[in-house]
């Protein structure tokens, strides 16, 4: 009973703070070495306080999620629709599972990539989009579950917001575990 009070505590906690689900998290897939290990320790620089720390050391991002939910995977009536994802492989700080994009923490060149695949005799475009805005896209042609991806190198300011939209077609993805769409972004550097 403690544990579990411990653990609601935490997550008002975080809500509080602003956090909400874009915390630091992981979810049902974890790609570190050791669960629940702790972050890899920042250089001490004597003297300094968080506030003094050279950007770099103040601000981390990355996130790597996969396999789009079946309601997201095919553009309805003509209109584009956000890719929403069933699994976090990587969520450490910016990626909200609930909206399915990633908010900015900080300033920074970032690198994002993404995959999908189209379904037999189907085809899709999928786009990368930053505030509302197209950046660039994939096309998965008609035949034999063609696949599309692209990459891109973006300078965010704090509060952006980075997502994967259908804007025409269907994505294909595995009826059992296997997973065929991702995204994933991390922050190359911070400013």
């Amino acid at each position: 009973m403690a544990r579990l009070m411990i653990a609601a505590l935490a997550v008002l906690c975080g809500f509080a703070s602003g956090q909400g689900d874009r915390g630091p998290q992981s979810g049902r897939i974890s790609s570190a070495p050791f669960p629940g290990a702790p972050p890899a320790p920042r250089p001490i620089i004597p003297g300094s306080t968080p506030d003094s720390l050279p950007p770099e050391y103040r601000c981390s991002s990355a996130f790597s999620v996969r396999k789009a939910t079946r309601g997201s995977s095919t553009v309805r009536n003509g209109f584009a629709t956000r890719v929403r994802f069933q699994d976090v492989l990587t969520a450490e700080g910016g990626w909200s599972p609930s909206e399915n994009d990633f908010l900015a923490p900080c300033r920074g060149l970032y690198y994002f990539s993404f995959h999908g695949v189209a379904p037999d005799r189907g085809d899709f475009t999928l786009a990368l989009m930053k505030n509302g805005q197209y950046q660039v896209t994939a096309y998965g042609g008609k035949g034999n579950y063609q696949q599309g991806s692209n990459s891109a190198l973006l300078l965010l300011n704090q509060g952006d917001l980075v997502h994967l939209e259908l804007q025409q077609g269907s994505l294909y993805e595995h009826p059992n575990n296997e997973a065929y769409v991702s995204f994933s972004g991390f922050l190359v550097k911070a400013y």
